[in-house]
């Protein structure tokens, strides 16, 4: 069995993260199209620029909680 240190398993966890919003962006960016001159994510009327906003966003907030955790 392999054990970590507690820095090593906190890396691991920052590194799944990031793996998963890019993941997450590389999706929307899929699945995008065009109407209009304008790029939009599914069948909401919700722009690319929107979509990529919030995933960038949710990734921002769990990074300022990993963050608050750190100085605890």
């Amino acid at each position: 069995m392999i054990t970590f240190t507690p820095e090593q398993e906190q890396y691991l966890q920052l590194a799944q993260s990031r793996a998963y919003y890019e993941g997450m962006r590389d999706g929307i960016h899929r699945y995008a199209h065009w109407r209009d001159g304008v790029q939009y994510v599914g069948t909401t009327g919700r722009t690319l620029k929107e979509a990529l906003e919030d995933v960038n966003q949710a990734e921002s907030d769990l990074m300022d909680r990993y963050n608050e955790l750190n100085m605890l």
